[in-house]
């Protein structure tokens, strides 16, 4: 028998939702990651000049194999490297969707099940994947178009655009607006199906021309990226909701906001600066009393007379001695 330590029993390997990347920093990375890698395997299929450029430096007797190495990387078609990347992303959205599902549905205020929308994302996410290699676009556009007797776009694709807009539009806001924090997926999601979109009017123009039918296979493989890129925002929000983190908004505009003291404390820090005149004692009303002078001796103690008393009394003192 093999052997193997403890640390290799099944029990103690990582589980799927603790892979995401819940951290600004892992999340950046990851999205950037897959964005690299989209916008590198289109424009490798797109630059036609690179190829031309390899096969003249090749020479005719590896003209086959550079040509081999088109066909894996042509932007035109899904058998090449984009496609089964798209499909890749696809399926892992489609992971991820489910992740959330499981963790969504532990979720006590949930209400009515808003956590079968993250299923029901998965399930859509699965069959975009497989509309790669599976015609299923053409099936649906091809039923409903002899069920109706409406031939909606070329080959029926008017239909299937049709069905899979209402479809995905409604399961992903069912989804993600009870999210607490639901921008940042709101917004990749958003561009995903964007581009998705421009895929779809660039078949919908193609008609034979390979430019469009370029653009459209590129818009899918990008749409796809940004859909994962989404799904992984998506588990991260819920992440940090599960965790008890509270929503970056919140964190921002406390900090953001300057901490006014209230009125009352206001007014009570100006009463404190306020230095209440003291009170004179009363046996000091006996030498604040008229007199002309007289009987008043510079060198007594005044200490207990103002200032404009004691003025006043050496003003009468001099008056005094001068007649």
């Amino acid at each position: 028998m093999a052997e193997y330590s403890p640390e290799a029993t099944p029990e103690r390997q990582p589980a799927v939702a603790t892979l995401m990347p819940t951290g600004l920093g892992g999340f950046s990375l990851a999205a950037m990651g897959i964005i690299t890698m989209v916008a590198a395997v289109i424009a490798i299929g797109v630059y036609e000049p690179g190829f031309a450029a390899a096969g003249r430096a090749v020479g005719g007797r590896f003209a086959r194999s550079v040509a081999g190495l088109r066909a894996c990387v042509d932007a035109q078609t899904a058998a090449s490297i984009s496609g089964w990347l798209a499909q890749m992303l696809l399926v892992t959205a489609a992971i991820v969707a489910l992740v959330v599902r499981l963790m969504r549905r532990h979720r006590r205020d949930d209400y009515r099940g808003r956590y079968r929308a993250w299923g029901w994302l998965a399930g859509l996410l699965m069959i975009a994947s497989c509309t790669a290699q599976v015609p299923l676009g053409r099936l649906v556009g091809t039923f409903l178009a002899e069920s109706t007797g409406i031939v909606f776009g070329p080959s029926g694709l008017g239909w299937w655009v049709t069905v899979s807009a209402i479809a995905l539009g409604a399961v992903t806001l069912w989804a993600v607006l009870p999210l607490h924090e639901r921008l940042a997926t709101a917004l990749w999601l958003a561009a995903g199906l964007a581009a998705w979109g421009g895929s779809a009017a660039g078949a919908w123009l193609a008609d034979g021309r390979s430019n469009f039918t370029v653009i459209a296979h590129s818009a899918w493989v990008a749409g796809s990226g940004l859909i994962a890129i989404a799904m992984l925002a998506a588990a991260r929000s819920v992440i940090r909701e599960v965790r008890g983190l509270p929503a970056r908004t919140t964190k921002q505009k406390q900090a953001a906001s300057p901490v006014v003291a209230p009125a009352s404390r206001q007014q009570t820090a100006w009463t404190e600066n306020v230095v209440e005149p003291t009170e004179q004692p009363a046996d000091a009303t006996d030498d604040t009393g008229y007199t002309d002078g007289s009987d008043v001796d510079e060198d007594r103690d005044l200490r207990h007379l103002s200032k404009s008393e004691r003025k006043r009394l050496r003003k009468l003192a001099r008056m005094s001695r001068v007649a």
